[in-house]
């Protein structure tokens, strides 16, 4: 078997962190001597590390000098690291993280099957800078891994990857971890009030989930409508001005910020509505948890892949609204609030098989992959 080595910044809550660590599992359990290498050993989900993965923390944190000094800080330390321990295969995930791995391995000037794993759309990345080093450095990967057909087609025209080096690879989701983890028990009184609907939103409070329209969204909702509550589940830089604006649209008595729970699926198994308004995404692990859990969903088009998430699902009650239009998704949080859930079949289960078949061709390609 392979010595696999899967490359993060930290691990603080998100998606690709969760399936990172998903991944290192499977490839433990298959066999694999799974090392998961960490810029900076910090986060809510270290705790998470699966049974049998070695946890290797650069220490690039100690070094200061901003965002700049942590990177050249972390190439220099995983160079020393690769050349030392000559890993097989290496898959980075988040960009940051990318072009540090792509530069490592130039310094480290060792054989090394490199594969990168882009996280989320180029509408993430504002740095012109940023984009220059992608356009250097990304070509030069064995392989990429993006999560949608257009996150494929973003690579190509605008960072001049090769498509026949891009697989095209959907989230996998751990559904019996899910959908055991959302039995957990909540106290918190509109949960436990049958008169009161709750929408849940889940992610970290930052200006890609664009939560200002949200909020803007359920102040249009009429109170004589009924008792609708809405709560977000997560932390980040955004609070303040979430506060403040649910108290200047006059609704903060009906939501409430919980903040960062390491159980968001105990919240979503409660609700009776999931919303995602993001402004842009990859493949949002939140919608995949919520369609696992059979809640009804509003989602906003943060790009024409969010359509390819609902094909295989005609029958599933959701609603796709445009971007930052609260109008629009006020109508739909009324139209799909206390619909009936969908009950999920094995799809959910194949998917995460195929996913995972994937992943293993591209960072095994001469491998008989075996499931």
């Amino acid at each position: 078997m392979s010595h696999v080595v899967l490359l993060l910044p930290e691990l603080e809550a998100g998606g690709a962190q969760r399936v990172m660590l998903m991944l290192a599992r499977e490839f433990t359990v298959r066999g694999h001597r799974v090392d998961l290498v960490l810029m900076c050993a910090t986060g809510a989900l270290l705790k998470e590390i699966p049974e049998g993965v070695c946890l290797v923390d650069l220490g690039a944190w100690n070094h200061g000098f901003g965002r700049l000094g942590l990177s050249m800080s972390s190439v220099r330390r995983l160079a020393r690291w690769v050349k030392q321990e000559r890993p097989d295969v290496l898959m980075s995930t988040i960009t940051g993280a990318n072009l540090v791995a792509l530069l490592a391995r130039k310094l480290a000037g060792v054989s090394l099957r490199l594969v990168i794993r882009e996280a989320v759309t180029l509408k993430n990345v504002g740095s012109v800078l940023r984009l220059r080093a992608m356009r250097w450095l990304y070509p030069q990967a064995v392989a990429v891994v993006a999560l949608s057909p257009f996150m494929r087609d973003e690579l190509v025209a605008r960072i001049g990857v090769s498509s026949e080096r891009i697989s095209c690879i959907a989230n996998p989701v751990d559904v019996d971890f899910i959908r055991k983890q959302a039995q957990a028990s909540i106290d918190h009184p509109w949960l436990n009030d049958d008169r009161i609907q709750v929408v849940v939103a889940v992610g970290r409070l930052i200006t890609q989930k664009d939560y200002g329209a949200l909020l803007r969204a359920y102040a249009l909702i009429p109170k004589e409508e009924g008792l609708v509550h809405l709560i977000v589940v997560g932390e980040g830089p955004e609070r303040p001005m979430l506060e403040r604006l649910a108290a200047d649209l006059g609704i903060a008595e009906r939501v409430d910020l919980v903040g960062f729970d390491a159980n968001p699926w105990r919240w979503l198994w409660s609700a009776d509505l999931f919303v995602l308004p993001s402004r842009w995404e990859g493949h949002p692990n939140a919608l995949l948890e919520a369609m696992v859990l059979g809640v009804p969903v509003v989602v906003s088009e943060y790009d024409a892949s969010v359509f390819g998430i609902f094909s295989g699902f005609q029958k599933y009650p959701h609603c796709v609204v445009n971007v930052g239009d609260p109008e629009m998704m006020s109508e739909a949080i009324m139209g799909l609030v206390g619909r009936k859930r969908y009950k999920p079949d094995d799809d959910f289960e194949r998917v995460r098989d195929e996913s995972l078949i994937a992943y293993e061709k591209v960072l095994f390609p001469e491998a008989v992959v075996i499931l």
